[in-house]
């Protein structure tokens, strides 16, 4: 997990509200077992949104087109979901094993076809398939890399 405090990725936000709105803030937070950093994140992430700042919502005209870009805009509502490297995978430092993208993807929802573009995207092949096997090829040139049968 990233050290928030010494992650150039990250910078401090404060303010001053209410009293009852911060009890009521870290009350739900504990109640729910989100840190306070991730639940200000995805509330920072809308507002900017809302009010006109970049889209990070998963929205039509937004929609993401690698892992890497599914993760970083949504690393809030992963934090819990049992995948290990979301940091390095949302930097595109690493890429997600096909059982963390099928975790990240179901987690967030996404539709099947928006799946398979993703992970083209990810990974750079096409995919064929048909009832017998599954054949992967480099997308540069269509080159043959490998072949699985499965029966």
């Amino acid at each position: 997990m990233t050290d928030r405090r010494r992650s150039e990725d990250y910078k401090q936000v404060s303010g001053y509200v209410p009293v009852e709105l911060a009890r009521s803030f870290k009350s739900i937070c504990a109640h729910i077992g989100l840190s306070q950093s991730d639940a200000l994140e995805e509330m920072l992430y809308e507002w900017v949104t809302k009010k006109g700042g970049p889209d990070f919502s998963l929205g039509e005209e937004a929609a993401p087109k690698t892992v890497a870009d599914v993760v970083r805009v949504n690393m809030t509502k992963l934090k819990h979901c049992g995948v290990k490297n979301l940091q390095a995978i949302a930097k595109g430092e690493v890429l997600p094993t096909p059982g963390d993208f099928a975790i990240i993807t179901s987690t967030l929802a996404i539709p099947e076809e928006e799946r398979k573009m993703i992970w083209q995207q990810t990974f750079k092949i096409s995919v064929e398939n048909d009832f017998n096997s599954v054949k992967l090829y480099k997308e540069s040139g269509g080159i043959k890399e490998g072949e699985c049968e499965y029966s």
